[in-house]
């Protein structure tokens, strides 16, 4: 789903850039400051992990299977990690393959 909102927003901007009209800007218009204000992006707070969610997380860590996962998908070719549990490694493996459809799950020697 994240490739298809990226395709559509990449669209949008080159629909966007495709069609503007120039227009002759005065030097007296500029310093005017008419137009849109300028917004400053600020980096959002991270949310706070609840402890139930980080003991999971850790236990997951410390006794789980570990896998590197490769998606093609994206522009450049993005590595993660994927740690889940199971029976064996085959079903973990299972596990991480179906959370990243489209990607290459690689075991992780420990």
């Amino acid at each position: 789903m994240r490739h298809i909102a990226l395709l559509a927003a990449a669209a949008f901007v080159i629909a966007a850039t495709g069609n503007t009209v120039a227009a002759p800007a005065s030097p007296a218009g500029l310093s005017q400051g008419s137009g849109a204000p300028i917004v400053l992006a600020q980096a959002q707070e991270k949310k706070s992990e609840p402890i139930k969610q980080k003991i999971k997380r850790i236990w997951r860590n410390w006794t789980g299977y570990k896998f590197d996962v490769a998606c093609p998908a994206l522009i450049p070719l993005s590595h993660s990690t994927c740690t889940e549990t199971g029976k064996n490694r085959e079903e973990a493996r299972a596990k991480c393959q179906s959370r990243n459809p489209l990607c290459a799950v690689n075991s992780i020697s420990r």
